[in-house]
């Protein structure tokens, strides 16, 4: 697998968190990561340490001008996916996904207009939902859009609820093999995020993060593309 895309069902349910701890998961394993944003409101920089000020490098931007973060290669692709020029470059073969790297990318106040452009080249679409009334209620029109390869994560599932049990066992029930994890509801999670820190540097005991390098765990095990030999976005020595 080299593109990943990774929405939620609703707003908040944790999908930009999730989207970033997994990357940095999936880089501590060994596998060359880089997370793509589509928001002109992403908080991902927050899981970085980076303020609110300070903007991601661009999608082209050069090589010698980005670097890893905890192991993750952050980059901005919102004026790319707006224009279009995301989907049309990945169309015409003028870069390519396909490789090594995972590519990571959060949907998250994305239009639905870049979700589309990128569906035809991901490897894995993942949906976030979290066991509450609003998920289930809005989990059949979502089965009904998204492809039938798409898969599905439950966050924040905790088993001392009534409801969270009920809800998280109707959910399992519901989708079979297409739910591939559940990760813990766990205070440590806000916590990282509040102290601008990946959870595994901030909480390296937490349960959710248990959960979130189980998840890379299976997702890098995942057969990969082969280099295509077209232009790889992670390796942008020759951008512009």
């Amino acid at each position: 697998m080299a593109l990943l895309l990774i929405g939620g069902l609703r707003s908040g349910v944790g999908t930009t968190t999730l989207a970033a701890n997994l990357a940095v998961a999936l880089a501590a394993s060994g596998r060359s990561s880089v997370l793509l944003n589509l928001s002109r409101c992403s908080t991902l920089g927050l899981h970085f340490g980076l303020s609110a000020d300070q903007p991601l490098p661009g999608f082209d931007a050069p090589a010698a001008a980005t670097g890893p973060i905890n192991g993750v290669l952050l980059l901005d692709a919102t004026v790319q996916g707006q224009t279009g020029d995301l989907g049309e470059g990945l169309s015409s073969g003028d870069f390519s996904f396909k490789g090594e790297t995972i590519h990571i990318v959060d949907l998250s106040g994305a239009d639905d207009g870049v979700a589309a452009q990128l569906r035809p080249h991901a490897d894995l679409e993942l949906c976030v939902l979290v066991p509450n009334a609003e998920c289930l209620y809005s989990l059949p029109a979502t089965l009904e859009v998204l492809p039938e390869s798409a898969v599905f994560l439950l966050n924040r599932v905790d088993d001392t609820r009534r409801l969270g049990r009920h809800a998280a066992s109707f959910v399992r029930e519901l989708l079979g093999d297409r739910l591939i994890g559940a990760i813990q509801a766990d205070e440590a999670v806000g916590e990282a995020a509040a102290m601008m820190q990946p959870l595994s540097r901030y909480a390296p005991s937490s349960a959710a993060l248990a959960d979130i390098a189980a998840l890379a765990n299976r997702l890098a095990s995942l057969p990969m593309h082969q280099q295509t030999g077209a232009h790889d976005p992670a390796s942008r020595s020759d951008a512009a």
